[in-house]
C-alpha cells in the first residue's frame, strides 16, 4: 500500500480543507446499528446531505432524532436531521459522495467495502467510525486496483459516542461522548487535514495517529468484551439460563458499570498480552510508532477525561465512568424472564474472529510467544460459536482464516508485509535482527 510522493500529494489535495470551510457535498453512512443512526442523524442535523446504505431501508423514517439526556452533552439538547435517501442499493446512495463512512461491526467491513467499491467516485474518501479489526487491510483487498481512486482512507480509533437505538430508523440516544477522537489515514501525510475534518463532522477534538496499526492494536472492544462476558458467564454450559435477579447478584446486568474484580483482572491479563505484542513489534521495528497503543486503563482515562471520577483501579474506572452508565449487557431471552448470553451478537462474531484472532496472528508472526489468556478466551467463546479458530496445539486453524480478519486472509504473512503499510521502505530493516520472541 506504499505510494509515490506525487501520488500521496495528489490524494492529500483531494482531502484538503480546514474545519471552517470544508463541506462535503454528500456523506453516505453505511450501516444500520447504533453508531449509524447517530452519525446519520447528527450529520443531517448539522445540515449535510446524508444518505444511508442499510439492509433494511423500509424500517427507516425520513429523519432521525437523537437524545442526549443523561450524557455530558445533555445541555446541547436534541438533534434531529432529515435524511436525503435511505437504500439497500449502493448504486443509489454511493455515487456523488465526497465521504463514505462505514458504521458497522468489523466483521461486516469486508462485505460492505466490496459492495460499495464499484460505485465510489474518484477522490471520494472512505473511512470507518471504528477502524479496529484491520480496516486498512480489508479496504485494500476489497478495492483491488480501484484502491488508487480513493481520496483518503481513514479510520477512527473509537466510536465518538457510546450510543443506543431507541426506535429503529427513528430515534437514538447518545450515552457517553468521547472527549477526544484519534484518526489514522492512508497516506499518512493526510492525517492532519483528516483530523480537522473529523472535528468538523463530530464536533469533538481530534488528534492524529501515526498509522492504522495503532487502531488494529487498540485495547478496546476486542479485549474488553471477551474478558467481561467470560467474567459474567464463566459457569455457562451452553444450556443454563439466568434470571435478571441472578445476573444482578453476579454484577452482570450492565456491561461496564457493574464491572467486578474477576472481570477486571481477566481484562488486565489480556491487556498485558496485547501490550507484549505491541512491545515485540517495536523491538523488531524501532521506527514503528505504536505510542498510542496505551494500556486499557490509561486509554479510557485519556478518552473520557472528567467523566471518570475514580481512576484508582481498572474496576473503579469502569464503575465510575459516566460515559459507561446504562450500557446493558447483551442477552438472549429464551423464555419469559430467563436469559442466556447473546450468541448472535457482535461480542462473539466481531470480537473473536476480528479481534482476538488478529492478535493471535500477530503473536504467531512474532514467534508464538505465550498468550495464555488470549488463547483461553478464544477457546471459551468458540465452543459456543460452533467454530474452532484455535486448534488444540495453539495454532490458528488455516481452514477458518477466511472467516476472520487475520492478516493471513489478505496475503500478509510476514512482519515486513505487516508493517509495510506503516513505514517507508527505507526504514524496513530490523534494527535488532536477533530479537525474536
Amino acid at each position: 500500500m506504499t505510494l509515490s510522493r506525487a501520488r500521496a500529494n495528489e490524494m492529500m489535495q483531494k482531502f484538503r480543507g480546514d474545519s471552517d470551510s470544508w463541506r462535503p457535498r454528500q456523506i453516505t453512512v453505511c450501516g444500520g446499528g447504533n453508531s449509524a443512526h447517530v452519525s446519520a442523524g447528527y450529520f443531517a442535523w448539522k445540515g449535510f446531505r446524508v444518505n444511508v446504505l442499510t439492509r433494511r431501508p423500509q424500517l427507516w423514517s425520513g429523519s432521525i432524532k437523537i437524545s442526549t439526556t443523561g450524557s455530558s452533552w445533555e445541555d446541547r439538547g436534541i438533534f434531529q436531521g432529515e435524511l436525503n435517501l435511505v437504500s439497500s442499493e449502493p448504486s443509489e446512495v454511493i455515487p456523488g459522495s465526497d465521504l463514505v463512512l462505514v458504521a458497522a461491526p468489523a466483521n461486516a467491513h469486508p462485505d460492505i467495502l466490496s459492495t460499495i467499491a464499484p460505485f465510489i467516485d474518484k477522490g471520494c474518501s472512505v473511512g470507518a467510525i471504528f477502524a479496529q479489526g484491520g480496516f486498512d487491510w480489508a479496504a485494500k483487498h476489497a478495492f483491488g486496483e480501484s484502491f488508487k481512486n480513493i481520496g483518503v482512507l481513514f479510520g477512527l480509533q473509537n466510536i465518538p459516542w457510546i450510543c443506543k437505538i431507541t426506535a429503529l430508523g427513528e430515534n437514538a440516544r447518545i450515552i457517553g461522548p468521547k472527549k477526544k477522537l484519534y484518526v489514522a489515514t492512508f497516506p499518512v501525510e493526510a492525517r492532519e487535514t483528516a483530523a480537522k475534518q473529523m472535528e468538523a463532522l463530530f464536533d469533538i477534538p481530534c488528534e492524529t495517529l501515526p498509522n492504522f496499526l495503532n487502531l488494529t492494536l487498540t485495547p478496546s472492544n476486542q479485549i474488553l468484551h471477551p474478558a467481561r462476558y467470560y467474567g459474567i458467564f464463566r459457569d455457562w454450559d451452553g444450556n443454563k439460563t439466568y434470571t435478571k435477579k441472578q445476573l444482578a447478584e453476579r454484577k452482570g446486568l450492565t456491561l461496564y458499570e457493574d464491572m467486578d474484580e474477576f472481570s477486571a483482572e481477566t481484562l488486565a491479563q489480556i491487556d498485558n498480552e496485547l501490550q507484549q505484542i505491541r512491545a515485540a513489534l517495536v523491538l523488531r521495528f524501532p521506527q514503528l510508532d505504536l505510542s498510542n497503543v496505551l494500556p486499557i486503563g490509561p486509554r479510557i482515562l485519556k478518552q473520557y477525561g472528567e467523566d471518570v471520577t475514580d481512576g484508582s483501579s481498572l474496576k473503579a474506572i469502569f464503575n465510575t465512568n459516566r460515559g459507561y452508565v446504562d450500557c446493558i449487557t447483551p442477552l438472549q431471552e429464551t423464555s419469559p424472564g430467563e436469559f442466556q448470553p447473546a450468541l448472535k451478537s457482535r461480542l462473539f462474531w466481531e470480537d473473536i474472529p476480528f479481534g482476538l484472532v488478529i492478535l493471535k496472528t500477530l503473536s504467531e508472526m512474532l514467534g508464538n510467544f505465550p498468550t495464555p489468556t488470549l488463547d483461553f478466551l478464544i477457546r471459551w467463546h468458540q465452543q459456543f460459536m460452533g467454530k474452532e479458530y484455535l486448534l488444540p496445539d495453539n495454532q490458528l486453524n488455516a481452514l477458518l482464516i477466511g472467516e476472520t480478519g487475520s492478516p493471513y486472509k489478505y496475503g500478509i504473512h510476514t512482519l515486513e508485509d505487516l508493517v509495510g503499510t506503516c513505514l517507508p521502505k527505507s526504514m524496513m530493516k530490523y534494527t535488532h535482527p536477533r530479537a525474536r520472541l
